[in-house]
């Protein structure tokens, strides 16, 4: 098992900084998703890394090795491309064993080398096919097989499920979920598709504009996100403007909010308290936001309208109208909610510890966000 590390990273692309002081750390055998919106420099870390671009500043190492000056093909790093790049007029097995005959493998060892491979991803019933014949996910897996041939000591796998079809993505991450319980190769996973980085991480690392910007396991950067981007960035929050208007000796954070006080608490615990009349924002997620009757005490209450509820198959989704007509979204099993209509007025709550405040306001409203899949 190997341990990639990423220190300082600079890349800039026609004055832009595609990817600005990044760095990482991806233990021996673990897996590191850095999730990220389209843009947000996630292809060209990835390209530096495997070594197809060359930082303008910062360094990469393979355990105590400095890469910078490595060839690519002598970094033994396994890269699975954003897009589809498998040769036309060569079969499956002729693209999974390329790099090897270009190497110079002798060919009894290469088509070992080739059938391992190739079986480990279930694609050696369609060695002799040309990929013209067939489907994305076959594609798909034959260039995991290409990306694994040499037995890499790291993984890089840049939008695993991009190219796919909404349909075989869940298929291509169940393989990439069983490739990582049988192996304990050092993965890095990069990524827009937040099911991608929940599934298929230990740590998460979130980038924006060329940063790393939060890294933690997925429940904690969820849970306690650094700021709004990265609050919808992961999933749907309820964001709200408002103020500090003081502390409690438990490390609580009161907060004024156009739907009230609220007591929560800060989203980064290593910084220091903000003092009182400090803009802060708020996050809750709509999980997190109880329904009637049975409601904890301490938690924060306030009524709510339902405006609108729709089926989501375990959940129903509510619009809600909280107190001085703010919009809000919440959501519930049904047997939590089982009699809801619209229209009706209800009391709700949310406890202090999923009352997430993140310093500075956000600027685009108070809707919840929804982020790209």
């Amino acid at each position: 098992m190997s341990r990639l590390l990423c220190e300082g990273l600079v890349k800039r692309l026609d004055r832009v900084a595609a990817v600005d002081e990044a760095s990482l750390a991806v233990g021996p055998g673990s897996w590191l998703a850095v999730l990220g919106p389209p843009g947000s420099g996630k292809s060209t870390l990835a390209r530096l890394i495997v070594g197809l671009e060359t930082p303008d500043r910062g360094e990469i190492f393979l355990d105590d090795r400095l890469l910078q000056s490595t060839r690519p093909a002598e970094r033994r790093f396994g890269f699975l491309a954003s897009a589809e790049a498998l040769w036309p007029h060569l079969t499956i097995a002729e693209n999974v064993g390329y790099a090897l005959r270009v190497q110079g493998v002798p060919r009894r060892d290469r088509r070992k080398k080739v059938e391992e491979a190739m079986a480990s991803v279930g694609v050696e019933a369609i060695a002799d096919r040309k990929p013209a014949e067939l489907d994305d996910l076959q594609r798909r897996r034959a260039e995991l097989a290409r990306a694994l041939v040499d037995d890499p000591l790291v993984l890089v796998l840049d939008e695993p499920t991009g190219p796919l079809d909404p349909r075989n993505r869940p298929l291509f991450r169940d393989d990439l979920r069983r490739l990582r319980a049988e192996s304990d190769r050092t993965t890095l996973v990069l990524t827009h598709h937040r099911d991608d980085a929940f599934a298929l991480s230990d740590l998460l690392a979130v980038m924006d504009l060329g940063k790393i910007v939060q890294v933690g396991t997925p429940a904690e950067v969820y849970a306690t996100p650094a700021d709004a981007f990265v609050a919808q960035l992961l999933g749907p929050a309820n964001l709200l403007q408002g103020q500090v208007a003081g502390t409690s000796t438990a490390g609580e954070l009161f907060v004024r909010t156009p739907i009230g006080r609220l007591v929560g608490r800060l989203g980064s615990p290593s910084r220091p308290e903000p003092p009182i009349g400090t803009p802060v924002t708020v996050a809750i997620r709509p999980e997190s936001i109880r329904l009637g009757p049975s409601l904890p005490t301490d938690a924060n209450r306030f009524t709510a309208t339902v405006e609108r509820q729709s089926f989501q198959g375990a959940l129903r989704a509510l619009d809600l109208r909280g107190p001085g007509d703010w919009p809000l979204v919440a959501s519930a099993l049904h047997p939590q909610a089982p009699d809801l209509r619209e229209g009706q007025s209800l009391t709700v709550a949310v406890s202090p510890e999923h009352v997430v405040v993140l310093l500075g306001r956000y600027a685009t409203g108070p809707k919840a966000g929804e982020p790209s899949p």
